[in-house]
């Protein structure tokens, strides 16, 4: 059993300056809720270093300064299999590992599978969601319809998995419709959206399936205020994505713990 664990989060990365600041906003809140443990940041894009550097440069300090962890725990802030989860990742540990061949070095599930992420849907779904409203439901007014969109991935797990656990959603919201839609592969949110517009529901909010804000959010929010320009009865809202929700706090702490006994 490890004492004295080092602990990444691990995520996609990037370079536009409102994923750092949430991104570094999570990470300290991560580190306030582990403190005293050492909590480090490794990014797979928009760094100078690749991921196994990184990892690499860290733990070297770690063991020049006299400090020796039993283990290594990476934790996966992506949300499904993608490529990233099933070759990039992979592969970083396996050229870190080679390094330390005898240092334990372990890579948690991707966070979006952790059913804290679930929970984290629903209960957003239900602060913002007025057909949960007595009144309403008692006037017989139709609820709002909601897209869960992924970033998606040419490796069919990605959808896989965030549509199953749209359909576990539905089951607890059964009078709320939801629909999933993917940024990089389909269904596209436009072609959602006029399925929407084909069902008649046409006040929409979509839930964003990632962490941080950034280009992607933004480039979302874009596509949401053309399509309403198209189609003048459509109502449509980008909620926020899910940095600061606090299940995703609940998740990355389990998830930890359940890698090393010593985070408890």
């Amino acid at each position: 059993m490890s004492s004295n664990p080092l602990v990444f989060l691990v995520c996609h990365g990037s370079r536009d300056p409102d994923y750092q600041q949430a991104l570094a906003d999570l990470l300290a809140r991560v580190q306030q809720q582990l403190a005293p443990q050492p909590v480090e940041l490794a990014q797979l894009e928009g760094q100078p270093l690749t991921l196994a550097e990184q990892i690499q440069g860290r733990l070297a300090a770690w063991l020049g300064a006299g400090r020796s962890p039993d283990q290594v725990v990476l934790l996966s802030l992506f949300m499904g299999g993608g490529s990233h989860v099933e070759e990039d990742l992979p592969a970083a540990v396996k050229q870190v590992q080679a390094r330390w061949p005898r240092l334990p070095i372990r890579l948690t599930p991707p966070i979006g599978q952790h059913p804290a992420l679930l929970d984290l849907l629903v209960a957003r779904i239900l602060a913002l969601q007025p057909s949960c409203s007595a009144t309403l439901r008692q006037s017989g007014e139709r609820a709002d319809a909601w897209i869960v969109l992924g970033h998606g991935s040419r490796l069919p797990g990605f959808a896989a998995q965030l549509q199953a656990g749209i359909q576990t959603v539905q089951r607890r919201l059964p009078e709320i419709p939801l629909h999933v839609a993917f940024a990089a592969q389909s269904p596209t949110l436009e072609a959602v959206v006029i399925h929407c517009l084909r069902l008649s529901q046409c006040r929409l909010r979509v839930l964003p399936f990632f962490l941080f804000p950034g280009g992607l959010l933004r480039a979302l929010q874009e596509q949401a205020q053309r399509l309403q320009r198209e189609w003048p009865l459509l109502q449509i809202q980008v909620e926020p994505p899910l940095w600061r929700d606090p299940q995703l706090m609940q998740a990355i702490v389990e998830t930890l713990q359940a890698f090393s006994p010593a985070l408890e």
